[in-house]
């Protein structure tokens, strides 16, 4: 009989070390080495992009401001988790406006799109529960794009109207913040907020009126985007 009670109470035993051991590797998994990884993100939602003024346009101007519609931002990105506090990453993306009005032209029909490449870093702050904020900063470059359909725009020899495409490449640097909520330890979803600045893009550009070409430029651009997103872990 005291055989029996002592091989129950060592299985009893047993199985509580077991279990406290399993609860314990869980936290180790969450707040330890093991927790590290790579990981993918995808977003999507609209974006707003702040006027801009044209600087350049067959020599210096002023007084011309580019007006933009609301627009979206699509955004993609592959990291590795160092640990549950920090991450590194490489962000790509595009973001999209239609133009609304530039000053002077009576109608116009273009868009400006920009294809970011940053390497982000990002700090999270895991919860109790499975909320988990997070901020960043990031930097690298953006191809951007303006496309004309229609628009007269005043230089300095006067008015010229504007049909055609053209890139260039300038710097970009964005900060952000969100939070996402954990299912379990390999997707989450959640919703971010997205701050993306570039430098002055000038782009090669053809009058129709004097059949000459010189140079489009415009100031810095500034961009507001609201992100829905998914992440997987691996």
């Amino acid at each position: 009989m005291r055989k029996g009670l002592r091989s129950v109470f060592g299985r009893w035993a047993a199985a509580g070390l077991l279990s406290s051991m399993s609860l314990l590797a869980q936290e180790v998994y969450r707040g330890g080495p093991q927790g590290q990884g790579f990981y993918f993100r995808g977003g999507i939602g609209p974006e707003v992009s702040q006027r801009t003024d044209v600087t350049e346009f067959f020599g210096p101007v002023s007084g011309i401001n580019v007006k933009y519609d609301p627009g979206f931002r699509i955004s993609a990105a592959a990291g590795y988790m160092f640990c549950n506090y920090f991450s590194a990453e490489l962000e790509a993306g595009v973001l999209y406006n239609s133009i609304k009005s530039i000053t002077g032209s009576p109608g116009t029909d273009a868009a400006l799109a920009n294809f970011p490449m940053l390497v982000n870093a990002v700090f999270h702050f895991p919860l109790e529960g499975n909320f988990v904020p997070y901020v960043g900063f990031g930097g690298g470059a953006s191809s951007s794009i303006l496309t004309i359909d229609r628009a007269t725009i005043n230089g300095p020899s006067g008015s010229a109207s504007l049909n055609g495409d053209d890139s260039d490449v300038v710097w970009a640097l964005q900060g952000f913040a969100g939070f996402r909520y954990e299912f379990n330890d390999r997707m989450a979803v959640g919703f971010g907020y997205k701050f993306l600045a570039t430098g002055e893009p000038s782009w090669d550009v053809f009058s129709f009126n004097s059949g000459a070409a010189g140079q489009l430029r415009f100031d810095k651009a500034r961009t507001h985007s609201f992100i829905a997103e998914f992440t997987m872990k691996f």
